[in-house]
């Protein structure tokens, strides 16, 4: 596993603020994949770190899945740092970092779980709701919870929603929940449509804007060139960027820009980074949030 296409940075990647539902127990890391548990280990072999891999129920070699090992890894990195000095800093640093490809109904409700949240709440909300609505799994000396199917998710009342911890955005989960049950929006046209398209079609549901889309559509279905942008990303640019500055898209930090506004700025970060614009934006999202000792 000495290719560049087989590096994992385990550690940074699973705290990255994109995959909520993995906990690190010993020396391994356990992840819940709908009704599946991941895991995966770490060891020292002649001053390399390798990982073993494993899971409940058996799915053959998950990581090339998971950890989109099927990525040009070294191909992505040279085209995001040819780009700035600040990506090209960051890459070397936490090489290895890698987008994760989650199942499309957790990473939907997991994300609209982080309207106005913060990691380790969102981590509590979910696990509140496996727990509670999901399948118990005893494995490897541990107790888990799979994620509810879309079926259970269906029968969920508001209210119990509410008692998992998800305040004003039971609602959202419960219409989420229905749309696609009546299939009022069309989850493989997502998948298999450009971007733009796709976007369209994932804000229909309810409680999703444009960053929200923007995450779902990253880590769920393949959309590498979203660039989802927080705080933390405009908060980035303002600072350090110069042709953030002279773009006529300079807001105060504090400033909560409009959907129109997003989509002018993402327009504009997706031209200068291209079709890999979602690793910039996890690189820069990871480092930024270490910079500022961010709790994952």
């Amino acid at each position: 596993m000495n290719s560049s296409r087989n590096i994992i940075n385990v550690h940074s990647t699973i705290n990255s603020g994109q995959y909520f539902l993995w906990e690190k127990r010993n020396n391994s890391w356990y992840g819940i994949y709908d009704d599946s548990i991941l895991k995966i280990t770490l060891h020292k072999h002649r001053n390399n770190l390798v990982y073993e891999h494993d899971s409940f129920p058996r799915i053959e070699d998950w990581p090339q899945h998971v950890f989109r090992l099927d990525d040009k890894y070294d191909e992505i990195i040279n085209e995001i740092s040819k780009k700035d000095r600040i990506i090209e800093k960051i890459t070397k640093e936490h090489f290895g970092l890698r987008i994760m490809r989650q199942k499309p109904i957790q990473c939907i409700i997991s994300f609209l779980c982080s309207s106005n949240n913060n990691i380790p709440r969102i981590r509590l909300i979910l696990r509140n709701l496996s727990r509670k609505f999901g399948k118990r799994i005893e494995w490897d000396g541990n107790t888990f919870y799979s994620f509810p199917t879309l079926r259970t998710l269906s029968t969920i009342s508001q209210s119990e929603l509410l008692h998992c911890g998800f305040g004003y955005r039971a609602e959202y989960v419960r219409k989420t929940v229905i749309s696609i049950i009546n299939q009022e929006i069309d989850l493989k046209f997502i998948k298999d449509t450009d971007y733009t398209k796709s976007k369209q079609e994932i804000l229909k549901l309810a409680g999703v804007g444009e960053k929200i889309a923007d995450c779902i559509l990253l880590f769920a279905f393949d959309k590498l060139e979203a660039f989802p942008m927080d705080t933390w990303i405009i908060k980035h640019f303002q600072k350090k960027l110069d042709y953030m500055k002279t773009s006529g898209l300079d807001f105060k930090i504090n400033d909560k820009i409009t959907p129109k506004q997003y989509r002018l700025i993402s327009k504009k970060i997706r031209e200068h980074y291209g079709k890999y614009s979602g690793y910039a934006q996890q690189f820069l999202y990871y480092n930024i949030r270490e910079e500022n000792s961010r709790r994952w």
